[in-house]
Order: C-alpha cells, then structure tokens, then sequence
C-alpha cells in the first residue's frame, strides 16, 4: 500500500494511547483516527465506511493469538481484506507518582503476561486489576491513590504520571502483530510474502493432513493455524491460516488448487506484506 495516504480515516482500537492508537499514529502520522471500544466495533466501522481502513491486532507473543480479531476474519460476512502486516516491538513501562506506596496495579490482560516474573520479584503483594486497555490503566493509576499502571511509557506524560521503571522485563521479546485492514484486496504480486486462509475441510479422517500435504511438498511455510467453530453448526470448524507467499507465485497457486481438489473450500482474506517493524 502506498505511503501517500493523508486524509483516509483509519479506525483503530481505543482509547488514546492504546498500542493499537500508538502503531496507528506511527503507521499514518498524518491520517486522522477514529477511536473504537473494540475490535469488533473496528470491523463494524471499516465496513460501513468504504473508504477507511483499520488497524487491529491479531497476536501478541507473550499471550497468543486475538481471538476476537480471528472470529471477525473468518465470519462468512467479514468482506474485509488484509493490507498488510506491522510488528510493534512493546516496550513496557510502569507507571505512577514517585514515592507512592503502590497497593494495586492496572493494566491490560497481555502486559500483565509478559510482565507475570517481574511483578512477581518486585511487587508480590501488589493487587493485579485487568483493565480494558493500557490506557484506561493509565487513567485509573492518575486517579487512584496507591494505584500504578503498566503501559506505553507514552501515557506518563498524557496522564502526568512518572516512569517508575522502564523496560519491564525488556530482556523477553514482546512483539505484537497487527493487520491493516481495508475494503480493496492488494494486486496479485509475488512481493506480498504472506497470505491468511479461510478454511472449510471435509468431514472425515485426514481432512486436515490432506489439506496440509501439497503445502508441505511445495515447501510452502505455515506462519498460523487456529481452528474456530462455526456459528449455529455444532462440531463443525472453520480453520483460519497464513501461510508464506502468495497465489502470484505459481508453486503457491498449485499447491492451493490441490488442496480444493482434495475437498478443502478456502476463501483468502488477502495476500500482503508482512515485516514492517515499529518500536514503542
């Protein structure tokens, strides 16, 4: 996609100073942002909006996998497509007043995941409370006395609070990966070095082995695989997958046109380039 995007909105998971709002302003310093509640009021935005895109997040590796962002995908009536995949490398700070005797501390379900062995080597009787975003735990350590937050170091200043440490455990990678999602599949083109699957496989014995094998044989690398029931059919499972390259390229192309030989039913959620780091 091209850098010379200026004005199209980009809906992003709120409130300010969310990682999701941080990549965004990173991403397209000059786009304007419209906040949302959740990831799924980010696809609920993009699609009645044809003319914005959106940036959700779809796995953080000390916690795994966004489901909601998953379930979002694989809905049949999803009609997003990826643009393109951004790596935010997390660094993570803890937040607060200077000299306060810090009872609770706040924050998001997956900082609190990565953090887990610090705060449990230098605050192991402060109380944990999961909050909605690092934001809102930002929000709440300014107005509650005893109260620290572990977020963006970005949030001190925007909520006047002090860096009490920073990097929390910056020795463990803490990578979170985000799609940019917008209405227009990118033009086929070998540059886009990943693709993500909709799949529906027969059910019997070895559906998903069969599925995999022309893959395999091609040497075609899968990045992600997860398994997710489908609405109002009890049993029944669509997988959602990425794999390494794209249908441009004419071993990819094959290996898929087996796999439906083979009974599988796939639907692509878009081919596009992946790698494109930013640092918080």
């Amino acid at each position: 996609m091209s850098d010379s995007i200026k004005t199209q909105t980009i809906a992003c998971l709120g409130p300010e100073g969310s990682f999701s709002h941080l990549l965004t302003q990173m991403r397209f310093p000059d786009a304007p942002v419209q906040l949302m509640a959740s990831i799924g009021e980010v696809f609920d935005f993009i699609r009645s909006h044809p003319d914005t895109l959106g940036i959700v997040p779809i796995e953080n590796s000390s916690g795994g996998f966004i489901i909601d962002t998953v379930d979002r995908l694989v809905d049949e009536r999803c009609g997003l497509n990826i643009i393109e995949e951004l790596t935010l490398d997390v660094k993570l700070a803890l937040l607060g007043r200077s000299g306060a005797d810090i009872k609770t501390i706040h924050s998001h379900a997956m900082p609190f995941f990565h953090s887990d062995e610090w705060l449990k080597t230098n605050y192991p009787n402060a109380k944990r409370i999961v909050e909605a975003s690092t934001a809102k735990a930002a929000e709440k350590a300014a107005t509650q006395e005893g109260a620290a937050a572990i977020g963006p170091r970005q949030n001190a200043q925007r909520h006047s609070l002090d860096i009490l440490h920073f990097p929390i455990a910056g020795e463990v990678p803490n990578i979170t990966q985000f799609f940019l999602l917008g209405h227009q599949a990118n033009a086929e083109s070998t540059a886009n070095n990943r693709t993500a699957l909709v799949v529906e496989l027969p059910d019997r014995s070895g559906s998903l082995c069969r599925f995999l094998t022309p893959l395999s044989e091609a040497s075609i690398n899968m990045k992600r695989l997860e398994s997710r029931p489908i609405r109002g059919q009890p049993n029944k499972y669509r997988f959602y997958i990425e794999i390494e390259g794209s249908p441009a390229d004419s071993l990819v192309q094959k290996a898929l046109d087996q796999t439906r030989a083979e009974g599988a039913v796939i639907r692509s959620v878009g081919s596009y380039p992946a790698g494109r780091r930013f640092e918080s």
